[in-house]
């Protein structure tokens, strides 16, 4: 699903506000909560196609649940954070159905299970970047991807496959870690947002997932003077 230009100034321009940096002082700080409703608590979204349905459920407590038929729409908020300081981003997600594509990697396939979003905001769109960790079809989990749509755009697999469908399943990441592999270097500006995608409008298909909690977070002491 593209990625326009507008969604990044979109981003930055509510980055600041409600949402400021971890303190110095923090070990961690939820970048997602869906106890909170989404109503007035910045969320934004974006339709490409049709509306996925977006709501709060409860599944063992509130949780985010989105249903794609043949439709593409992101919810987004503004979240700054430093990746180089809080590199470590922790989450749990369930697809129940991923959206029936095939192999390959161009835009008739551009459609997952569940995305989840971190955008590193320029000053334009050029000078933007983003690491979108997904749950593919069948590519191994690490495995990297330059979305059809942008080179800067980078998809990580987080997850992957039908075994685990059904199933809570909880992901760690160094997002710092993850952008060098994808773009050679670390990042050198701060992270201005957060998004949520569950699309099947490429493959005309349907998928649905839900998302618990994410959480930023500075490596252990210990890791992190190494």
């Amino acid at each position: 699903m593209p990625l326009p230009a507008f969604l990044v100034a979109v981003v930055v321009s509510g980055a600041s506000a409600p949402h400021p940096p971890p303190a110095a002082a923090a070990s961690e700080t939820v970048a997602f909560d869906p106890a909170r409703p989404l109503k007035g608590a910045g969320w934004r979204e974006k339709v490409y196609n049709r509306p996925v349905r977006w709501e709060v459920a409860d599944d063992g407590g509130p949780v985010l649940h989105g249903v794609s038929e043949g439709a593409a729409s992101m919810l987004h908020r503004g979240l700054v954070f430093d990746a180089n300081d809080f590199p470590l981003v922790s989450w749990r997600w369930k697809v129940m159905r991923l959206p029936g594509k095939g192999p390959g990697n161009g835009r008739r396939n551009d459609d997952y299970g569940a995305r989840i979003y971190f955008f590193f905001p320029g000053r334009a769109f050029l000078d933007s970047h983003v690491i979108e960790y997904v749950w593919d079809n069948d590519a191994p989990p690490g495995t990297i991807k330059t979305s059809p749509s942008s080179r800067r755009c980078k998809l990580v697999v987080a997850s992957s496959g039908s075994d685990g469908l059904g199933g809570w399943t909880a992901v760690e990441r160094d997002l710092r870690d993850d952008f060098v592999r994808a773009f050679g270097r670390p990042p050198d500006r701060r992270v201005g947002g957060i998004g949520f995608m569950t699309d099947s409008d490429d493959t005309r298909s349907s998928a649905e997932a839900f998302y618990g909690p994410v959480s930023v977070r500075a490596r252990p002491a210990a890791a992190a003077s190494r």
